[in-house]
């Protein structure tokens, strides 16, 4: 059976989706093939994730758009992440990703829905055909490779300063009593629901 880990994440997110922001910051959950082939209509796919789920097929089919949309061509998304792969994933993963994307980019396979919406997805096929032409050739993709580090780096070292002042204040009065208070048990009626907690712990959030 494949992994419904990515699965799981979209029906959650379509549930709440105000935690999509912060799962764009952590690594994509497993099974994102399968995602990708529920979302690209793949009738044994749907059938596999509908008996899995217990949701209906149109159900899956908008959870798995709406993850593509937020997590996966999200502005701040890598190459890597537009194709829904991580940064070891092999050739052949990208090549069947960047076809499974494009698949659901096709305007045929748009709901009725999706279409009296005014919005045609198809917008994001450059974005995606641009990935896969950066990432395809082993010399571009290595050129990549280096400077996403670097990126990455960057963004990392810009962020020590505040987190060093966030550590000189949690030694305050003020601070302290602050942190107390989190650790106080939460009441009852504002403990997040299970399914939330559950789609939160995929992404390596604690309730």
């Amino acid at each position: 059976m494949r992994s419904p880990e990515a699965i799981a994440a979209a029906l959650g997110m379509l549930l709440y989706p105000h935690i999509a922001r912060k799962a764009r910051r952590h690594p994509l959950p497993h099974g994102i093939t399968f995602l990708l082939e529920v979302a690209a209509n793949d009738p044994e796919a749907l059938r596999e994730a509908a008996a899995i789920t217990g949701q209906t097929q149109a159900t899956l089919r908008k959870a798995a758009g709406f993850f593509i949309e937020q997590i996966m061509l999200d502005e701040g998304a890598d190459l890597y992440r537009v194709l829904g792969a991580n940064p070891t994933a092999p050739i052949e993963d990208l090549r069947r990703h960047m076809a499974l994307i494009m698949r659901w980019l096709h305007p045929d396979l748009m709901t009725a829905q999706e279409r009296d919406g005014g919005f045609n997805r198809s917008v994001y096929a450059n974005r995606v055909v641009a990935a896969w032409e950066t990432l395809k050739s082993q010399a571009r993709r290595s050129a990549y490779d280096v400077t996403r580090v670097k990126t990455e780096c960057n963004a990392t070292q810009a962020e020590l300063p505040a987190g060093s002042r966030l550590s000189r204040k949690a030694a305050s009065p003020a601070m302290a009593e602050t942190r107390s208070r989190a650790r106080r048990p939460v009441p009852r009626a504002r403990r997040r629901p299970a399914a939330l907690s559950h789609i939160l712990n995929l992404f390596g959030f604690r309730p």
